[in-house]
């Protein structure tokens, strides 16, 4: 059993529990920046349920409303409510900007939607700079949203958001395989202040569940 940790959150903690296998895996997880693993290929596509698609060998592909930078500038209409489903709305978006951010490789997405104290927020916003010349997710990977739990309410609601990440490539700057990451499932648990008139994430923890796809 296994759970990989990536930050601090003071309020409320990620419960997760998953059963690591005994073999050998060739694969690198969404946790690390990997080093090549395997080498390119071509293998036919098959539209997937989230939009995108999948190859044959079971990775996720990107489709076009994932690729595009502007559809994570602003929150939806339904994530600036101030209510507690506005709240709820808005840590699944947030959630789903991370993901968007280390596949479009600008971390300016995750800093426009945290607080300027967010230290964990600016973190992952470096990390999605820091793949230009580097490797890239080939999609989004915090896309598929599996459950937002309420862990608090009040002034600064915290919560629980669930996410399957699907089997993918790492890319390099020329749009080339350098590496595939295994399907794993993970989870933030954020924290959220109003910033005007809308939310903002002010702290959070990720987690992935070692061995569970």
């Amino acid at each position: 059993m296994g759970t990989r940790t990536l930050g601090l959150l003071a309020v409320g903690a990620v419960t997760l529990a998953g059963c690591t296998g005994g073999g050998e895996d060739p694969e690198t997880t969404s946790a690390s920046i990997a080093t090549p693993t395997s080498g390119s290929s071509s293998n036919p596509s098959t539209t997937s349920s989230s939009g995108g698609s999948t190859t044959s060998s079971g990775e996720a592909t990107p489709s076009s409303s994932t690729d595009d930078a502007a559809r994570w500038t602003s929150p939806p209409e339904a994530a600036r409510a101030n209510t507690r489903q506005g709240a709820q709305e808005f840590a699944k978006w947030y959630t789903q900007v991370t993901g968007a951010a280390q596949h479009l490789m600008d971390g300016d997405l995750i800093r426009e939607q945290s607080t300027t104290g967010c230290v964990k927020c600016e973190d992952m916003a470096a990390l999605a700079d820091g793949r230009k010349g580097v490797q890239h997710p080939s999609i989004n990977p915090y896309q598929q949203i599996t459950r937002v739990k309420v862990l608090k309410w009040g002034s600064q609601p915290t919560f629980q958001v669930d996410f399957a990440v699907p089997r993918h490539s790492l890319l390099n700057d020329a749009g080339q395989k350098e590496a595939t990451v295994r399907a794993e499932k993970a989870a933030f648990a954020m924290r959220l202040e109003r910033a005007g008139d809308r939310w903002a994430a002010s702290e959070f923890t990720l987690a992935f569940r070692d061995g569970e796809a």
